[in-house]
């Protein structure tokens, strides 16, 4: 045989408790009880449990969610096993709780059988952070393309009805004082729904309050926006 061997060395116990310690990611050894019998540096970490504190404990310990009893049906042998995981919460110290897509896996011996499970965790706050954002950005777009709407088929009508009302204004010799009132109040309330659409349209950071009939309806006074951009 030509080129260099690799040297194989025996997996003993030391290594495999090595790397399942030095796991990035969140590790959860249970038995057949589903007691934990090994919780990672990375559970310690996202938990802000120490071993100690949840060693000999149930999996229910640290895991809240609905999804527990599918779960141990699961691991029972009554169902099976999601492959893709679970996405549930976690209760860490101080009871916070934390989203995580939970997958959890048999172990198996050829001569013993069934020895225990093996549950990762993997955070997902980062995940429903980016997912919030994305809707907050897809709403602002949506508040935006509809006052684009608002500002095109309201503000044309309102043009040449603000257009005709100066023009009355223009004649104010020739008209009464209580019509000169009731025109200079037409062409203030038009001036409030321009300002309004306008402002609409610059939103940067919605606010919303309760309607009528228990619904939201977005307050443009309120709401963040670049007044700026919206300067002629």
């Amino acid at each position: 045989m030509t080129g260099k061997q690799t040297k194989a060395y025996p997996v003993t116990t030391e290594y495999l408790a090595s790397v399942f310690e030095g796991s990035p990611v969140a590790l959860i050894s249970l038995d057949t009880r589903l007691r934990i019998i090994m919780f990672n540096r990375a559970a310690q970490i996202l938990t802000g449990y120490r071993s100690e504190d949840v060693i000999g404990r149930r999996i229910g310990r640290i895991v809240t969610s609905k999804h527990l009893r599918e779960i141990v049906a699961a691991l029972r042998g009554r169902g099976e096993v999601s492959i893709d995981g679970y996405v549930t919460k976690l209760s860490g110290s101080g009871h916070v709780e934390i989203p995580v897509r939970l997958r959890i896996s048999p172990l198996y011996s050829e001569r013993d059988g069934l020895l225990g499970f093996i549950a990762m965790a993997m955070d997902m706050r980062e995940v429903e952070t980016e997912r919030a954002k994305l809707i907050e950005a897809e709403r602002l777009a949506a508040i935006n393309e509809t006052a684009i709407s608002i500002n095109h088929e309201i503000n044309n009508p309102l043009c040449a009805i603000l257009g005709n009302t100066q023009l009355m204004l223009m004649e104010g010799d020739r008209l009464d004082t209580r019509m000169v009132k009731k025109l200079h109040s037409i062409e203030k309330q038009i001036a409030r729904i321009q300002g309004y659409t306008k402002r609409l349209s610059h939103i940067t950071r919605p606010v919303v309050r309760e309607y009528i009939g228990g619904k939201t309806m977005i307050d443009a006074g309120s709401s963040e926006a670049d007044d700026s951009s919206s300067e002629e």
